[in-house]
């Protein structure tokens, strides 16, 4: 399945998310916006680090991949990101 958000978290910065999973694991995700990453080499590693990580954890992989890689987010945090994931999948009837 696929899906996108877009959408000003409380606080923060324009997010761009695009979501692509298959019974219940990341595929493929992609995280823009106007929120800046340092550094942002680390907060590449980290999105695709997302790849194969179950949905339902990708708030708590998100800020474990960026943590271990040292990246540091201005305008954005992974609870944005979860709360995207959650839109998405609401919006897919909660299919996983």
């Amino acid at each position: 399945m696929t899906g996108s958000y877009i959408g000003k978290p409380s606080g923060g910065k324009l997010l761009r998310l695009s979501l692509e999973w298959e019974q219940g694991i990341v595929r493929g995700i992609s995280i823009r916006g106007d929120f800046f990453a340092h550094p942002e080499d680390g907060f590449d590693e980290a999105e695709a680090a997302l790849a194969g990580a179950p949905v339902g954890h990708l708030e708590q992989t998100f800020a474990r991949e960026l943590a271990s890689r040292g990246v540091t987010l201005f305008g954005l945090s992974p609870e944005d990101v979860g709360v995207a994931v959650a839109s998405i999948l609401a919006s897919s009837n909660g299919a996983s």
